[in-house]
Formats: C-alpha cells, structure tokens, sequence
C-alpha cells in the first residue's frame, strides 16, 4: 500500500526534482492503473460498480463521477468536498494535489497535469519530474479539450473555453 506520508512523497508534494521510478511511486501508478482499467472495462449504466470503483480510485474525492476512458496517475492526490462530474477521456496526472471546489464540472478531453518534466533530455531518460498543485475553484467549468498545467489556479466562477490551455 501507499504510504503518502514516506520521504518521496514529502519530495514530490516539496516541489522538489524526484525521480517517477522510485519503487513507491511505481506501485501506486499501477495500482490506480489497474483501478482505471476495472472501472474503463464498465459500462456508465452499471453506477453502482462504477461508483465503488471510482470512491477506491479516488479516496479523496467525494461522490465524484467519471465519464468513459478516464485516468489519473495516483488518484490519492485528487481533492473534491463535493460531487465532481468529469465527462469522457478525461486524464489527471496528479502526481501533486488537484483540488476541485464545489460544482464543479469537467467536460471531454480534458486533461489536468500537476507535473512537469525538465528540458534535458538525459534528466527526462532518468525519469526526472516535479510536481506543483493544481486548484480549481467553485462553480468551473473546464470546457472541452481544455488542458490545466502544473501550479495552476482557477477562481471560482471561471469558465475555460474550449482547447485553451491554463498555465497559471
């Protein structure tokens, strides 16, 4: 099991450089793999499996409802008080805390990186990465195909229109 409180972790929510292969990580990335592959594999109507399936994945999310084809790096590090409706071919990289406010709702293509990679291309071979936390205020809505980059925040009442990216 993930333990989000072992030194690597205090390394990756520090905003410190990390290396993605160390052994802890590896095993919570598949591990939420699994889980997303399981609840892909359902169909929307079976909410009550998916629904078991999504509180497993996403711990810390209240109520939060997934579209087809999602995914998430961890999805420990996903934060919603309140229910989040996410549409299709959503993918949240959330190596950092992404935290939703309330009402919430997150159309298709969406994707939501808490992690960036180093512009060299030896530190991105040895698999280099850091990571910064990702807020979304009450009442967002982040259109289709939009993309929210790393350390990103996005006040309450904001509607992302489609394709844009955020990048603070």
């Amino acid at each position: 099991m993930t333990d989000p409180q072992g030194v690597i972790w205090q390394q990756v929510y520090s905003g410190q450089w990390y290396q993605t292969h160390h052994p802890q990580l590896v095993q919570a990335r598949e591990q939420a793999k699994r889980l997303c592959r399981e609840l892909n594999q359902l169909p929307v109507s079976d909410e009550a499996k998916r629904q078991a399936l999504i509180s497993q994945l996403l711990p810390n999310a209240n109520s939060a409802a997934t579209g087809s084809d999602f995914a998430c790096d961890y999805g420990i590090n996903i934060y919603a008080e309140t229910p989040v409706i996410m549409g299709d071919r959503v993918v949240i990289l959330d190596a950092a805390p992404v935290s939703f406010g309330a009402n919430v709702r997150v159309e298709n293509s969406v994707v939501i990186a808490s992690l960036r990679h180093p512009l060299e291309a030896a530190k991105r071979k040895a698999g280099w990465q850091q990571a910064s936390p990702v807020k979304i205020g009450d009442n967002v809505v982040l259109c289709e195909g939009c993309t929210v980059l790393p350390g990103a925040v996005i006040p309450a009442g904001s509607v992302i229109e489609p394709g844009k990216v955020v990048t603070r």
